[in-house]
């Protein structure tokens, strides 16, 4: 608050030279603005009441008629009765001297202003320029800048209190105002004219410490970027023993092994058996392969291997 009255002093006692010409009249871009006629005006027949911008008419009355300049258009309005003007969304073309003006047996200026229309301040730059430190103090030069000028100022500072080289800094060209001062801790650079103000600041302790170290990294992003790959990698071994480990089950369930060979024991031949009955009491049996036709389903197909077939084979050796 205290900076900002002192923005306000300021743009008071540094008013520009020739504002004689009228009451000075400050309006942000794009607002509208009242032009009061102070003194109670009565228009009688053949008077003539007018508004110039510059010597220019924008508006006048003739005997309570009203005319307005084309360029005015939509932009006047009379709120009062006292022929006072309202001008609407001034923009920068729009400063310039205003007069109101009363022709009767002679010309009377009864109001005039001087009215500058102004865009908002804009956000100032603030930049550390060097900073200096010997524990427990720190020094360091700023620089506070607008579009149209700038100024520059030292700071030293302790643990508990800092002071700015000079004083307050400031600087002024006609309707702008810079400052820089410190507060709360603060590096706080102004721009203001006389519509608006704008400000940016730094804190101290980070001008102070932005030449540090940073601070060391947290071990969890590393300690993930370390263990994500590892897990990613037993992941894929398991995965692959698993797969290998099935395949190595099914080749093993379809393997065709060789054919076991039986051998009856031998036996002594009675006399008295005849040809027919001198077959052995024993059968010699041949295993049959697997069937070599199309594939059955899964459930069969494990089923059938389980299952031996076998054809009986008749012994037609000759006894002896």
């Amino acid at each position: 608050m205290k900076s900002l009255v002192t923005i306000l002093m300021y743009l008071l006692l540094c008013e520009p030279k020739g504002i004689s010409a009228g009451t000075p009249v400050f309006v942000l871009k794009g607002e509208d603005v009242l032009l009061n006629v102070t003194k109670a005006v009565v228009l009688v027949k053949f008077d003539l009441f007018s508004w110039k911008f510059n010597k220019s008419n924008i508006m006048r009355f003739i005997s309570k008629d009203k005319q307005v300049s084309a360029n005015y258009t939509g932009r006047l309005e009379f709120p009062v009765n006292n022929y006072s003007v309202k001008l609407k969304n001034l923009q920068e073309a729009d400063s310039g001297v205003y007069t109101a003006v009363l022709e009767r047996d002679s010309t009377e200026e009864l109001v005039k202003y001087n009215v500058t229309v102004q865009d908002r301040a804009s956000l100032p730059l603030l930049t550390v320029d060097s900073v200096s430190r010997s524990s427990p103090s720190c020094s360091f030069t700023v620089t506070c800048s607008s579009q149209d000028s700038h100024i520059n100022s030292t700071f030293s500072c302790d643990n508990n209190t800092c002071s700015q080289e000079g004083g307050e800094r400031t600087e002024g060209i006609p309707d702008t105002f810079l400052q820089v001062h410190q507060s709360s801790g603060s590096i706080i650079c102004n721009h203001s004219n006389r519509v608006s103000w704008t400000n940016t600041t730094k804190r101290i302790k980070d001008v102070c410490h932005q030449q540090d170290d940073p601070p060391p990294q947290s071990p969890v992003p590393i300690i993930f970027g370390v263990c994500f790959p590892i897990l990613i990698i037993t992941g894929a071994v398991l995965w692959c023993l698993r797969t290998r480990r099935t395949s190595k089950r099914v080749i093993i369930e379809n393997t065709v092994y060789d054919t076991a060979q039986f051998v009856a024991p031998a036996r002594t031949q009675d006399p008295t058996d005849d040809e027919d009955s001198a077959l052995p009491l024993s059968s010699t049996y041949a295993c049959v392969g697997p069937h070599t036709g199309p594939a059955a389903a899964t459930e069969t197909r494990n089923t059938a291997q389980l299952e031996s077939v076998y054809a009986q084979v008749r012994n037609t050796t000759p006894g002896p």
